[in-house]
C-alpha cells in the first residue's frame, strides 16, 4: 500500500511540470503579434495589365501585386510596401519582401497568398487566349509607353521646329532627348535635332539592351508622335504627351 502510494505521489510529481511546460509551449505558439492595422493588396501592376506604360528595368517581370500596410488606423498615415508578389514572363511567381520583419506574420502571409492566387489566375487567363488563337497564327508582341514632357519644354522644342531665323534656330550642337526604356531592357530616344542655318527635325532611335542602334525612323518635322518601330518582330510605340512636370530628360 505504502508503495502505491509513493508511485503515485512520484508520477504526479513527475506529470505535473511536464504539463505547465506544454501549456507555456502552447501560450507562446498561439501568441499572434499584430504588425498593420491594415493591409492592401488589391494594387496590380506591370505590363501584362499597364500596356500603355515602359517599367524601367522590369526585367522579365510580367505584373505584380504590392502589398501594402498601415500601422495605425489614423487617416493622415503613408502606408508603407511590405512587399513586392511578382509574377514573370515564365509563370513563376516570387515574393520580394521589403519589410524583411513581416516573412512570419501570418496576417501579411495571408494576403501574400491572395495575391499569388490573384497571379496565378492571370497567367492562366494569358495562357488560355493563346490557346484559342487559330493554328498558325503569330500573336504580335507591342510595348507602348507614355512620354511625358513638360509644357513649357514642348513649347521650346515646337519653337526650335519653326525656327526662320538665325538666333531662332536651335544650333547643330545642341540635341534635346528624351529616352523611354521598354520592360526588355530595349530603349527608344525621341530627339529634337538643332542645325545651324535652319530650323530643327526629329526623329526616334532605338536601341538594344547593349546601347546599339537598331532601328530608327524617318526624319519629321513633330516631336509629339506618335513614335513607333519594329525590332524582331515587337513593335515599340512611344506616344508623347505634355505635363506639368518634366519626367527624365538625358
Amino acid at each position: 500500500m505504502n508503495r502505491s502510494c509513493r508511485c503515485w505521489i512520484w508520477i504526479g510529481v513527475l506529470r505535473l511540470p511536464q504539463s505547465k511546460l506544454r501549456m507555456e509551449l502552447n501560450s507562446k505558439e498561439m501568441k499572434v503579434t499584430i504588425m498593420y492595422a491594415e493591409i492592401r493588396n488589391n494594387y496590380v501592376w506591370g505590363p501584362a495589365v499597364e500596356s500603355d506604360i515602359a517599367y524601367p528595368e522590369s526585367g522579365d517581370m510580367l505584373a505584380t501585386v504590392t502589398v501594402d500596410g498601415w500601422q495605425t488606423a489614423h487617416d493622415d498615415e503613408d502606408g508603407t510596401v511590405i512587399a513586392d508578389v511578382i509574377l514573370t514572363r515564365h509563370g513563376d511567381i516570387v515574393v520580394d519582401f521589403h519589410d524583411n520583419g513581416a516573412r512570419m506574420d501570418a496576417q501579411v502571409l495571408t494576403y501574400i497568398s491572395e495575391a499569388k492566387a490573384q497571379l496565378k489566375e492571370l497567367w492562366h487567363e494569358k495562357r488560355a487566349h493563346r490557346a484559342c488563337l487559330p493554328k498558325g497564327h503569330k500573336q504580335g508582341l507591342e510595348y507602348r509607353a507614355i512620354l511625358y514632357v513638360s509644357a513649357a519644354a514642348l513649347e521650346q522644342i515646337n519653337k526650335f521646329l519653326s525656327a526662320e531665323t538665325e538666333d531662332e534656330y536651335q544650333g547643330e550642337d545642341n540635341t534635346i532627348i528624351y529616352t523611354v526604356r521598354f520592360p526588355d531592357g530595349k530603349e527608344m530616344d525621341v530627339k529634337c535635332c538643332g542645325c545651324q542655318d535652319e530650323s530643327s527635325w526629329t526623329e526616334a532611335v532605338l536601341f538594344d539592351d547593349h546601347g546599339y542602334q537598331i532601328a530608327y525612323t524617318d526624319v519629321g518635322e513633330d516631336f509629339d508622335g506618335p513614335w513607333e518601330l519594329e525590332a524582331d518582330g515587337i513593335r515599340y510605340i512611344v506616344d508623347v504627351r505634355v505635363s506639368d512636370n518634366e519626367k527624365s530628360h538625358r
